[in-house]
């Protein structure tokens, strides 16, 4: 994955091109904040039809909508309704020659139980327009216009060339960046000056390229009906001592057990695979972290069906991409070194920081 001192430079060299691009979007050790403007599109029937999916698309990229319903988010707020989605895309656009745009949500919108992520995943080398974003709420969640919903990124697109040999159908080389396999992930971890660290390391279990993180056992459950993002909104904290149940129409804000320090390296989170065959979503499209990042990991958790939970659980999994371009910052935001105790969303002091 690119620095952002590297997305930079290929800014400078016309192979990354990102028009509409705020002043002061470019703060971040990898990555690149991203606006949605002041309207949404929304599906004005309850029944959808996959067959029309190229469509729905065509009407939010060109702003023609005639299935769809555009709807204008005023300056005070507008209510998401769980179980609706609605369509946007980024104020930026973006074109990549050599290079392959990805689009994550931030965890503090993750916390508050809303999923802004690409619909598409990764896009492509050569890719040239606005991103789509769809965004789901899990509760009524008021939402405001032109207000930063991801981290954008760039991994280099890897071409045969001629340091790559192709013989019998099996590629020979070597790749200058990738992401870590566990061993390697082991050997960072060594010596003084590790590039990873990680406590508890008896306990922790390192898988052929990632490491299983636990669930710590303090559980944060949102006490008002309606969220607002840029509310500190109040929560009431539960004890999985003996376990719980969660339900679909909630989001759970938890951490790891394990405090987690990287350096040199991009981290990475995602749920585990037998969770999510249990239908229970660990976070909202936010699962990307930051060059130099220290903390526990923050999830805001999503069941879709009730499931009962115990502590210490095997919830999540960091992975570790290496960094192409040179790095002279590193991540210093409001989740850095944030206490234990506290588990919402930051998202309120963000978009006061931002005024």
């Amino acid at each position: 994955m690119l620095s952002t001192n590297e997305i930079k430079r290929q800014m400078q060299l016309g192979n990354i091109v990102i028009d509409n691009l705020n002043g002061n979007a470019m703060k971040k050790p990898n990555s690149i904040d991203v606006s949605m403007g002041n309207y949404l599109y929304v599906y004005d029937y309850q029944i959808l039809d996959s067959r029309m999916a190229d469509v729905y698309l065509k009407e939010v990229m060109e702003d023609k909508p005639f299935y769809l319903k555009r709807v204008q988010i005023p300056e005070t707020g507008l209510l998401l309704e769980p179980y609706k989605v609605y369509l946007t895309k980024t104020t930026e656009s973006v074109e990549t020659h050599g290079f392959i745009p990805a689009l994550h949500g931030k965890v503090a919108m993750s916390l508050l139980g809303v999923s802004v992520e690409l619909n598409s995943g990764y896009k492509y080398d050569g890719y040239n327009g606005n991103m789509l974003l769809s965004i789901v709420a899990t509760k009524p969640t008021v939402i405001y216009p032109d207000i930063r919903v991801g981290n954008l990124t760039f991994f280099p697109s890897l071409d045969t060339s001629n340091d790559l040999k192709v013989s019998s159908g099996i590629t020979y080389g070597s790749y200058t960046s990738g992401m870590l396999s566990g061993n390697e992930i082991r050997r960072r971890m060594e010596g003084d000056n590790p590039d990873i660290f990680i406590d508890d390391t008896e306990k922790i279990v390192i898988n052929p390229n990632s490491v299983n993180l636990t669930l710590n056992e303090s559980i944060g459950i949102y006490t008002e009906p309606v969220l607002d993002i840029k509310a500190d909104n109040p929560y009431r904290k539960v004890n999985l001592e003996d376990g719980m149940w969660m339900y679909p129409e909630e989001i759970y804000l938890a951490r790891t057990n394990e405090w987690t320090e990287t350096n040199n390296l991009i981290p990475m989170m995602s749920g585990r695979s037998s969770l999510g065959r249990n239908g229970l979503h660990v976070h909202c499209s936010a699962g990307m972290g930051s060059i130099g990042y220290k903390g526990y990991w923050h999830m805001g958790i999503r069941p879709t069906k009730p499931i009962w939970i115990v502590k210490d659980l095997k919830c999540c999994q960091i992975y570790y991409y290496t960094v192409d371009g040179e790095i002279d910052n590193t991540y210093n935001g409001l989740m850095q070194n944030i206490p234990k105790e506290e588990l919402g969303s930051q998202m309120h002091r963000i978009l006061q920081k931002k005024r």
